[in-house]
Formats: C-alpha cells, structure tokens, sequence
C-alpha cells in the first residue's frame, strides 16, 4: 500500500504549494489588488508562468489523491471522481489563463474590463468545473461520514461545502475583497482535500495488519 498512502500524502503537499504560492505571489506582485483580483489573475504577466507551475503540477498531485483514495476505499469511488474532475479543473486553469484586465497585470489600464475570449471562457469552464466537483464530493463525504456515525467529520465536510460557495459568492458581488473571497475559498478547499486524505490515511494504517515479531529457534 505504500503508493497509495504516498498519494494520500501528496494532498497536504498540493494543499501547501497551492496555498502558499497564491498567497506569496499575491502579496509581492506589482499591481495585484487583493481588492479587485482573482488569485488566479497570478498567471499573468512576467512571473505568471509561477502560478501555471502551481496549477499544472497541483492538479497533476490532486489526480495522485484520487487515485489513492479509490484504492484505499472502494466506497469511494464517486467521491474519486469528483476530486479527479477538480485536477482537471485545476490543469486546464494552468493552460487557459484568466483575462487581464482592471490594472493587471502592471501596465494593463485600470478602467479596462476584462475580455472573455475563448480561453477566458475556458478558464471560466475549468474554475467552474474544479470547485463544483469538490463542492460535490464534499457533500458526499458529509453523507458518509454521517453514514459510519462519525459526527465530527460530517460537521467539517458538510461546513466546508457550505463555506466554499458562500466565500466565492461574498467575493465575486465584491460584499469582500474579490482576491480575498476566492483566497479563503480557496484555502478551505484545499484544507478539506488535505484533511480528509489524511483522515484514509490514517484508516489505512489503522487496518493494516500488524505483524507479531518472529521468534528465533534455537538450532
């Protein structure tokens, strides 16, 4: 079992580099307004190929975790699903960047409305498609959770696909801080891949069977 639980694993890495990038990236690049930007407005412009980075090779370590997850629970298999559907979401935002516009990246004039060309739309597509399909899953590990009479779990998970929608739609009326709303969404996203990864992680371990040391006969 040692490639799935390393894919496992590899949710709390995707989880920090993801997080971590955005949140590095959007504090130090010129222009970038928290107040008006998206994070994923980062693929743009000189250092934009740091955010694709992010989005290609998160995806492609989110794809790992789903994997794991159906290996280590067959019960889990539409759940499998929907966070593979989220990599794919995530890899075609790192090919279909976001439009620039509203001063970014530095140069773009302000008053310039974003144009939603065909790979705008596609980036649109993959947004939509990557927290919907988490968003899903997580209902369905609410359900599951409640299901095996883990309470706690079903609280985080069923908070969590509450909490997603709500942040994106604070931030996209701009009732907050568009970078900040669809940070914190974000962040709790992510936070619920990575806990839940963990949480079969540690499933897993528990069921192994463990070995009893072996005795050494006398010759």
């Amino acid at each position: 079992m040692r490639t799935p639980n390393a894919g496992l694993r590899a949710a709390v890495v995707a989880a920090i580099l993801f997080v971590g990038v955005a949140g590095v990236e959007g504090s130090i690049r010129p222009a970038f307004d928290w107040d008006r930007h998206a994070i994923s407005m980062l693929s743009l412009g000189e250092r934009g190929w740091v955010m694709v980075a992010t989005f290609l090779v998160t995806g492609a370590l989110v794809m790992w975790v789903a994997a794991s997850l159906r290996a280590v629970d067959a019960r889990r298999r539409w759940v499998s699903r929907l966070v593979t559907a989220f990599s794919i979401g995530l890899i075609l935002a790192g090919f279909f960047p976001a439009p620039r516009g509203q001063g970014f990246p530095a140069g773009t004039p302000s008053n310039l409305e974003p144009e939603m060309t065909t790979t705008a739309i596609l980036h649109s597509v993959a947004f939509q498609l990557a927290f919907t399909s988490l968003i899903v899953a997580a209902v369905l590990m609410t359900v599951a959770y409640a299901r095996e009479r883990r309470p706690r779990w079903a609280l985080f998970s069923g908070f969590s696909a509450v909490l997603i929608p709500v942040l994106i739609a604070l931030g996209a009326t701009r009732t907050i801080p568009t970078g900040i709303g669809f940070y914190l969404a974000s962040c709790v996203a992510w936070a619920w891949l990575a806990a839940v990864a963990v949480q079969h992680l540690v499933v897993a371990a528990d069921a192994r069977p463990r070995q009893s040391p072996r005795s050494h006969a006398l010759p």
